[in-house]
């Protein structure tokens, strides 16, 4: 009985640190209470928000909570609720949402009084609310790094910045799967490269209008943001038509003309590639300040021997027999004697190696291609930018000789029998021959137009 009454006696004793009293209460009641939250972070779904209470007494004294405010109140004497987030320890998550934040959009903190028990708490008396403005995109700028080439096939790298209310921006840079989710592009010109995720500017000149490839981002959420990327391509490139044969290289008839690009003021090389077995064309347009072309066509090279396998081991003599020769032999005295002998036989000669077998011979490589370019009058002065390569394909090298099998070895008996004879090596294989150089001619003829 007496336990009894001193643990109720704990507990009764422990009741004011845990409990707010009705005088407590009443001194909160007359108390305003502001929330504050870190300036510096952007209020967009997903990114945590610190905040901190400043409770103000009817006689001007402030009193801080800890953390953000740096003050001394525990923030167990609250209990904190946000309608579009999470809190924890002076901070709110805000929830990931699909929601156009925009101008008056808010989420809402309410601040209460905390009750503690002996195992748990629950919300007291409610103190204030007060509602914390989202942040909102005002404009979009797409970003490219500095100076990029400005010729067809190119690559750029590029992003978006996004401009909030605020003046703060945030830079989302590609792979556009990755980071650029959150917009919509239209090209003209360009493409999203499949090998970099990056922009690449259109191989085909002839498809490209007014020498000008144009971006267009919008922002998905609210396609009223949006920008648009304008550029002149200059043609100042050295390009590289390098085409690759299954077998025999392909023969290319090439044309080459100039003409003056009053847009950008310059004089272009108009270069047509075309393969005559798969009908494909090529097109380049060249700067003939700064820019060049290198034109291959590659055959494929000889496809190497199969190596000889090698040959399989004798197989191994077997053991000579073993016999016993019992005699018996009748003493003088009538009395007999046995007599036993083992006797072991000769041992199994071993089986001779197999040979190796031959390495194939490799294959010859393809003759390069022949490559013919026309080119008008007025190209003569520019031909040394125009680089054209006929590339045979190399042999293929001989297969390996197979290695001939190992004698069996020789049967242990009474005498062993003989190991059996090393198999031959095979022969290597005989390389194949290099491939022939195909034709390279440069013909003049009159004006390509």
């Amino acid at each position: 009985m007496k336990f009894f009454i001193t643990v109720l006696a704990s507990f009764i004793w422990c009741l004011p640190a845990i409990a707010q009293s009705p005088r407590s209460n009443a001194k909160a009641d007359t108390q305003k209470y502001l929330l504050e939250y870190d300036p510096a972070v952007l209020r967009i779904k997903g990114n945590s928000l610190l905040i901190g209470i400043v409770a103000i007494s009817d006689k001007g004294q402030k009193s801080q909570t800890q953390g953000f405010l740096n003050g001394v109140d525990n923030w167990s004497k609250y209990k904190i609720e946000v309608d579009s987030g999470n809190y924890s320890n002076g901070k709110i998550k805000i929830k990931e949402s699909g929601k156009a934040y925009k101008k008056g959009d808010s989420l809402t903190v309410n601040v209460y009084t905390k009750k503690s028990f002996l195992f748990f708490s629950s919300k007291g008396n409610w103190l204030f609310s007060q509602k914390i403005p989202y942040n909102y995109e005002t404009k979009i700028n797409i970003l490219t790094t500095g100076n990029f080439s400005k010729a067809p096939g190119d690559h750029v790298q590029f992003g978006v910045r996004k401009y909030f209310d605020n003046k703060m921006f945030i830079d989302k840079w590609a792979p556009v799967k990755k980071n650029l989710k959150d917009f919509v592009f239209l090209f003209n010109g360009v493409h999203i490269s499949k090998s970099k995720d990056d922009l690449k500017i259109d191989k085909d000149p002839t498809q490209i209008k007014n020498d000008k490839i144009q971006l267009i981002a919008l922002l998905a959420k609210n396609t009223s943001i949006t920008d648009t990327l304008n550029v002149l391509l200059d043609y100042v490139a050295n390009y590289q038509c390098n085409i690759q044969s299954g077998r025999t290289g392909y023969d290319l008839n090439v044309t080459a003309d100039i003409y003056h690009d009053s847009i950008i003021n310059a004089q272009l090389l108009k270069i047509k590639i075309n393969n005559d077995l798969t009908h494909k064309t090529y097109n380049y347009w060249v700067n003939t300040n700064g820019g060049s072309i290198v034109i291959s066509s590659k055959s494929a090279n000889g496809s190497d021997g199969i190596n000889g396998t090698d040959g399989i081991a004798g197989t191994p003599g077997s053991p000579g027999t073993v016999s016993t020769d019992v005699q018996t032999i009748t003493n003088s005295d009538g009395t007999t004697t046995t007599t036993t002998n083992i006797v072991t036989g000769q041992g199994g000669n071993g089986g001779n190696g197999q040979d190796g077998g031959n390495g194939q011979d490799g294959d010859a490589g393809g003759n390069g291609g022949n490559i013919t370019v026309y080119y008008s009058p007025a190209v003569t002065p520019f031909l040394n930018l125009i680089k054209a390569f006929s590339i045979p394909g190399k042999g293929g090298s001989g297969g390996r000789a197979g290695k001939g099998g190992v004698g069996g070895s020789g049967g242990s008996g009474n005498p062993n029998g003989n190991t059996g004879l090393n198999g031959q090596d095979g022969r290597s294989g005989f390389d194949g021959s290099n491939g022939r150089t195909g034709n390279v001619t440069f013909t003049m003829t009159n004006p390509i137009r």
